[in-house]
């Protein structure tokens, strides 16, 4: 997708990370990275960039939120089971959501799955719109700040001191990196806690003969 945000610019941007936030499954995080590096070589602004993916989240979110409040438990009940999402494993993200609260909104956009997730769970549970917003406001501007502005400051020393070296070792590396978060994102939501377990009754005593 990087001839399009060549071309295209912050537009495309915009409409790539904005359809993600809402749950697509669209690589609007490899795409400010690839921003922040056209940005590092004076293509596009780096601040506009920030910016725009910002801006660009939070209206995802947010479209996400007023979906899953309006629509949420009508939607999974009717469509949840075709993407491994049914009623049963729906409760188990609406519990991480409710016993971790505004920490979860706070680092969902670093973690895929939870990046997908956020705005749409917290919708259908009905959290407190004003402290979604705030909480994800904060982890937007990090979550851009940290992949442009890192792409960008540090991205010339990267291709500078890997000159000359085969790169297909950073994206298996890379690969394996996803990998394991999202193998640890999905037991972190669909892990059954210690007191969901039903205690086991005492054992029926055996009658004896007299």
């Amino acid at each position: 997708m990087t001839e399009y945000l060549s071309q295209y610019g912050y537009a495309f941007l915009f409409v790539v990370v904005l359809f993600e936030s809402t749950g697509l499954p669209l690589p609007g995080e490899s795409l400010i990275v690839a921003a922040g590096l056209l940005s590092g070589q004076g293509d596009l602004n780096i601040l506009l960039v920030i910016a725009v993916a910002w801006a660009a989240s939070i209206v995802g979110d947010n479209t996400g939120y007023l979906v899953g409040r309006r629509f949420g438990r009508k939607i999974v009940v009717r469509w949840g089971e075709h993407f491994g999402l049914g009623e049963k494993r729906f409760a188990m993200v609406e519990e991480r959501f409710q016993n971790y609260g505004f920490v979860v909104v706070l680092i969902a956009r670093f973690v895929i799955i939870l990046r997908q997730l956020n705005g749409f769970v917290a919708g259908t549970m009905h959290m407190n719109w004003a402290v979604f917003f705030l909480y994800n406001a904060i982890s937007a501007a990090l979550w851009a700040g940290a992949y442009a502005g890192g792409a960008y400051l540090f991205g010339a020393a990267f291709k500078h001191f890997f000159k000359g070296y085969p790169t297909w070792p950073l994206y298996v590396a890379a690969g394996i990196i996803c990998a394991i978060g999202i193998f640890g994102t999905y037991k972190f939501l669909f892990r059954k806690d210690d007191d969901d377990e039903p205690e086991a009754g005492p054992k029926p005593a055996r009658e004896t003969r007299g």
